[in-house]
């Protein structure tokens, strides 16, 4: 059974001017980054496919919130050794998975997809946010991302 792992993103930055202050916007102002990590248990080499499905952008603001949303294609082949690890960031989210998505710091979220076909995958998701302007420092969450057997 293939394992998944879907990891949010949310990466760049949100301002106050891309929201009229009558409407609430996607996340409050900031500047977001996500670093997915996933290391290679197992003692043999994986290979496994990475793919994005990008759920909003600022370029893109227009489209509603409850408007189903594609995966980028072509999924992105990668494979890691026993024992060894790799990132995905944002820069890899909009060059490689989204394949030339929104500049940063163009403010996006959405969706990165790990699908292993043979072997479990340690998935970790980390999150930080500093408001605009510095105030108040910065902000930090991780989160274990579990795989679902489809």
């Amino acid at each position: 059974m293939p394992f998944v792992y879907a990891a949010k993103f949310v990466c760049g930055t949100f301002g106050s001017e891309q929201t009229p202050p009558a409407q609430e916007g996607p996340v409050e102002p900031g500047n977001y980054a996500t670093a997915i990590n996933i290391h290679n248990p197992n003692p043999n080499t994986v290979s496994f496919g990475k793919k994005a499905v990008l759920l909003y952008s600022v370029a893109e603001k227009d489209i509603g919130p409850e408007t189903p949303r594609p995966p980028s294609l072509p999924v992105v082949p990668a494979e890691l050794p026993p024992d060894w690890g790799m990132e995905i960031d944002g820069p890899d989210i909009r060059d490689v998975l989204l394949h030339q998505g929104p500049p940063a710091p163009n403010f996006i979220k959405g969706w990165v997809v790990i699908e292993s076909p043979d072997f479990p995958l340690d998935v970790v998701a980390v999150y930080t946010v500093q408001a605009l302007g510095g105030a108040g420092g910065v902000s930090i969450a991780i989160d274990r991302v579990t795989a679902t057997q489809v």
